[in-house]
């Protein structure tokens, strides 16, 4: 038999938690600058931080400035831009060779010049002339010059110095040299027989041969006046002469020793009318 032992209930105490009251501290609100975001263009990033696998290296790459360097304006042209006409005169005494040096080929230059001056119309200006000159300052001279002559009407070329007077095969005929008709390439002119070859002899004394003298002579735009006034070397010859007409240019060829002194203003005067009546003439003038 089981005998029930009552429990006693103890009563627990409630004890009042005090609250404890949080003071409330204000956070401040700081501004934030707003930085912008620069765009950046695609065609100007730097090919070497981008990935080529993943953008175009065709839209990456720079798009390249073409740089243009202006060529100063060459003196000479600017002087053609100006006048209508224009001289070039060449002569050579060969003053560093004393034992075959020339004598008055200096002197005729300038003879020539005050012959321009007094009777076609130039003036000093649009007169260029080289002393004793070598080979290349030829050379560059007239290939400026005939490069550029379409601001001309009338150019005039006058050399004085060696030449070898060499006689051209007496057989020699127009077709040899491709020529069709004395209007539109190199002939003799009427009544002359020009057999004479084509030479100038600078101061380096290397040769500008015919071969040479002719193709930059023939692109010439404007009337072209060449006189070959030659002295034939170590070789005694009294005056040859003669005259090619090439369409717009006219050769004067002379030849002789300075030994001589022959009066070659007549003939000449004379060559040079002809031609200037041929070319102002358009039924006789081929442009």
């Amino acid at each position: 038999m089981s005998t029930d032992v009552p429990v006693e209930t103890v009563p627990v105490e409630t004890v009042p938690v005090e609250t404890v009251p949080v003071e409330t501290v204000p956070v401040e609100t700081v501004p934030v600058e707003t930085v912008p975001v620069e765009t950046v263009d695609p065609l100007i990033v730097d090919p070497v931080i981008v990935d080529p696998l993943i953008v175009d290296p065709v839209i990456v790459d720079p798009v390249p400035v073409p740089i243009i360097i202006e060529s100063p304006p060459n003196p000479i042209v600017e002087l053609m831009k100006k006048y209508s006409k224009f001289a070039l005169l060449i002569g050579l005494n060969y003053v560093d060779y004393p034992e075959i040096a020339l004598k008055n080929r200096i002197s005729i230059i300038e003879k020539t010049k005050q012959f321009l001056i007094n009777n076609h119309g130039f003036c000093e200006e649009n007169i260029l002339i080289l002393l004793e000159p070598k080979r290349e300052d030829i050379l560059i001279t007239l290939n400026t010059i005939i490069g550029s002559s379409s601001f001309l009407t009338e150019f005039w070329i006058y050399y004085s110095g060696y030449g070898n007077g060499i006689i051209k095969n007496d057989t020699w005929s127009s077709s040899e040299l491709g020529v069709m008709s004395c209007t539109s390439e190199f002939c003799s002119e009427s009544g002359v027989i020009d057999n004479l070859m084509k030479q100038m002899m600078p101061s380096d004394f290397v040769e500008i041969t015919q071969d040479e003298l002719n193709p930059i002579l023939t692109q010439s735009c404007c009337k072209t006046i060449c006189i070959m006034d030659m002295c034939p070397f170590g070789t005694e010859m009294v005056l040859k002469w003669g005259a090619d007409v090439n369409n717009r240019v006219k050769i004067i060829t002379f030849c002789e020793s300075d030994s001589y002194n022959t009066n070659k203003n007549t003939l000449l005067k004379s060559m040079l009318q002809s031609y200037l009546q041929i070319v102002n003439d358009p039924l006789q003038f081929v442009s």
